[in-house]
């Protein structure tokens, strides 16, 4: 069984959510949507307006709480051979949160990022025998972003960057979005007292890159300085989702990145069997 969180608000549009041991509650609670006086309030750049209206719209996004896919998943090692496995993703756009499950050979792994915290819900990554041990926070983080990329440029306190010299990447046209990712300042429903909370986030710096034709961004660079980690997610085969008609990636790729945004080595490769 997942185990649950409290909820937070953050002052932004979206809503983060924390966990407290003390309660077991159900994953309704990370399925809320935006602020809504927030995001009345917010007034976003046009080219974000665009990537949004790309996606969907802002209406449609509102109306997701919650996105459902079950992936096929390749799990490579550093000779290029790849560990088969299956996946299952709740992605909740407006937590800023994503919920992992898989059955391994030697038992079930649940585990999940709400606003750049990694923690295990279930089971012990001692057991589990895929190359993906140790990256499960990137990998989940970065499957996140690429997902839900309109709405994470909403987030705030996020400092963006436009550079609109377009370049050719792979022939179509690009625009890079460089983003510094701000902590949040998260308030606990229910405390009482006005208790504050900073939500660190899992990123320091991101460039997303939109793509004129499609409007959509399907490529971003992650990093952190501080630890030194880097990744690149790439999204294919974009589709409108069942729930709301918001597009989607059904393909996904992972890789390792360099500090000057060098793709490098293939981490995973996911392909969406429904939502």
């Amino acid at each position: 069984m997942l185990v649950g969180l409290t909820v937070l608000t953050l002052i932004g549009c979206g809503r983060q959510v924390a966990r407290d041991p003390q309660t077991d509650r159900g994953a309704e609670t990370l399925a809320v949507g935006p602020d809504r006086e927030a995001l009345a309030r917010s007034v976003p750049p046009d080219y974000v307006v665009g990537i949004l209206d790309g996606s969907g719209g802002i209406s449609a996004w509102v109306q997701n709480k919650r996105l459902h896919a079950v992936g096929v998943v390749k799990l490579y090692r550093p000779d290029d051979s790849f560990y088969l496995t299956q996946h299952d993703f709740e992605v909740y756009p407006w937590s800023n949160a994503i919920r992992i499950s898989a059955n391994e050979p030697r038992g079930k792994l649940v585990w999940e990022m709400v606003a750049g915290q990694f923690e295990i819900l279930e089971g012990s990554p001692a057991m589990d025998v895929s190359p993906l041990y140790g990256a499960y926070a990137g990998y989940a983080d970065a499957f996140l972003q690429i997902v839900t990329a309109p709405v994470r440029l909403l987030d705030s306190g996020n400092q963006l960057y436009r550079q609109p010299a377009p370049f050719r990447m792979g022939g179509p046209w690009y625009e890079r979005i460089e983003v510094k990712f701000a902590p949040g300042t998260v308030a606990v429903e229910g405390a009482g007292g006005g208790d504050r909370r900073m939500s660190q986030p899992y990123w320091t710096d991101g460039v997303f890159y939109l793509n004129r034709t499609s409007a959509l961004v399907d490529l971003i660079w992650l990093g952190n300085a501080a630890t030194q980690e880097y990744l690149a997610v790439r999204g294919y085969d974009y589709s409108d989702a069942k729930t709301a008609g918001v597009r989607v990636p059904s393909k996904v790729e992972i890789f390792r990145a360099g500090s000057d945004g060098t793709i490098r080595d293939r981490l995973a490769q996911i392909d969406i069997k429904g939502r």
